[in-house]
């Protein structure tokens, strides 16, 4: 990236799809249509934050820390490396990265590399308060539990809190440049992952690996860099060497498994295992544990016109857990009001599903991924506490 600065602020907005935001990020900078790392928050800011993909990185849940032998963003000791200071959405990032300074962007001081999560259109559809970006009067069950029945309404909600987040980041540039920070600071705005709005009788992102969900919008904003958005396919894994290239200090972020502004990608992976947070019925537990516990992963390789997406597990368990969702989550409730119950336990079942065009095989899908795979490093986890676990459940995560 032909630019030279100093500082770094990545700015992740929760649950955006790619067509919900990218007419707008392409007025204010280079924007790239992005394949996500992950269906699940955790591990797409691990590959995020460290430039590896999730086999690489082994970050699958928030009960997952860095490797000792991976480096991250906030382990570059030349700059003041910050993650924000509002927002419970944070507190579990920052867990996972051994809680690096918590500040805001009107705190740091250059050269700094700062981080920030901010709601987007994670749910409660426009329901955050935007002083201290927490929920405003529904957790994210209580609200799709009310709105299962009236996807437009939740639509509309979604888009309303794409936009209101947008001004938030918006207003984040004007702080940059009120404090004189402009020249010297590339501005990265992406997601985590997108999000299903009712598409398989499903709202959410986890659990199903489709291209609303997968697709994000990623832009490089600075004064020096034309604002565009016919740029290259781009994966999470590409960020932190293009950040790389455009820092006057040259950082060392170590391994990383993307390439400067996505230079010569074709294809993407996207990576979820699947891991609960909380436990089933006393009766599906025990079942779910003679069937040699609870084992699902979603492995999926994605162009910029479709993908194909394989689901591991065992099919007991997974009907199980499926069963489970329908009886205690809003899925349920969204699945039976759109008569797509086949559908979506189709989807959710070890098995093969192909989405919009791609320009190759599933056999030559599998064999990408089987390569991808061959690295697999171990993994790092530690236990969460009742509090973030009660969160996290009140997010619709299981």
């Amino acid at each position: 990236m032909e630019i030279d600065v100093e500082n770094v602020l990545i700015y992740v907005d929760d649950a955006v799809r790619y067509n919900a935001i990218n007419d707008d990020l392409a007025e204010l900078g280079q924007t790239h249509k992005t394949i996500a790392a992950s269906t699940h928050t955790p591990t797409s800011f691990g590959s995020l934050l460290t430039g590896l993909l999730p086999p690489n990185s082994n970050i699958h849940s928030f009960k997952h820390s860095v490797p000792a032998n991976v480096r991250s963003v906030f382990d570059i000791e030349s700059h003041d490396v910050s993650i924000a200071a509002q927002g419970g959405m944070n507190h579990s990032i920052a867990e996972m990265f051994a809680n690096p300074p918590r500040k805001s962007i009107d705190d740091v001081e250059p050269p700094f590399i700062h981080v920030a999560r901010r709601p987007g259109g994670h749910a409660p559809y426009d329901g955050f308060d935007w002083d201290d970006y927490e929920y405003r009067n529904e957790t994210a069950l209580e609200y799709l539990w009310r709105v299962s029945s009236d996807p437009e309404t939740a639509r509309k909600d979604y888009y309303n809190g794409v936009d209101r987040s947008f001004e938030e980041f918006k207003r984040v540039l004007q702080t940059l440049e009120r404090r004189g920070l402009r020249e010297d600071t590339l501005v990265i705005y992406t997601s985590d992952h997108g999000e299903v709005l009712g598409e398989y009788g499903y709202f959410g992102h986890t659990h199903l690996a489709t291209p609303e969900v997968v697709y994000v919008p990623t832009s490089f904003i600075h004064p020096d860099l034309d604002p565009s958005g016919e740029n290259g396919l781009l994966h999470h894994v590409d960020i932190l060497p293009t950040v790389a290239s455009a820092m006057s200090s040259q950082p060392d972020f170590g391994r990383v498994d993307g390439n400067t502004e996505g230079e010569g990608r074709t294809t993407g992976y996207t990576h979820l295992n699947h891991i609960r947070y909380g436990s089933l019925p006393g009766p599906a537990e025990k079942v779910v544990s003679l069937t040699g516990g609870f084992e699902r992963t979603i492995r999926s390789l994605w162009d910029e016109h479709g993908g194909h997406t394989f689901v591991d597990g065992h099919k007991t368990t997974s009907s199980i857990v499926f069963l489970a969702l329908l009886l205690q989550k809003p899925f349920g409730r969204q699945v039976f009001h759109n008569r797509k119950l086949r559908d979506a336990y189709c989807r959710f079942l070890p098995g093969h599903q192909a989405y919009g065009a791609p320009q190759f095989t599933e056999s030559e899908a599998r064999a990408e991924i089987a390569d991808i795979l061959s690295g697999e490093s171990e993994e790092t986890v530690r236990d969460i506490d009742e509090e973030t676990t009660e969160q996290l459940e009140n997010m619709g995560y299981l």
